[in-house]
């Protein structure tokens, strides 16, 4: 059996994503400054989520049909789309948190 990491690395956006204008509209309100702090823990909190939705295994049993490991690939690729929206979920859910901490301190 061999064992693989998948990497999906990301493509370069030409537009801005729905995400980013789902942090720029939650941000509009707060001030420069305390915007950038809360871009950080933003960016902090991504990044400790990020081996879970860019890297993980796929064992492939050796020996198998061309049609079956392209299957088994097709169904990883619908795995890293559904983690992928998940990660987005998550991002919204955060930066909606961090709005509301951050005007319960002001």
């Amino acid at each position: 059996m061999s064992d693989n990491i998948i990497e999906f690395p990301l493509k370069p956006k030409r537009k801005k994503s729905d995400m980013e204008s789902v942090i720029d509209n939650a941000l509009a309100k707060i001030p420069p400054k305390d915007r950038e702090k809360l871009k950080f823990e933003l960016i902090k909190t991504i990044d400790s989520y990020d081996s879970f939705f860019t890297e993980w295994r796929l064992s492939i049993p050796d020996g198998i049909s061309e049609e079956l490991q392209k299957q088994i690939y097709d169904i990883a690729h619908r795995e890293h789309e559904r983690k992928m929206r998940m990660l987005g979920e998550i991002i919204k859910l955060k930066i909606k948190n961090l709005v509301s901490e951050y005007h319960g301190m002001v």
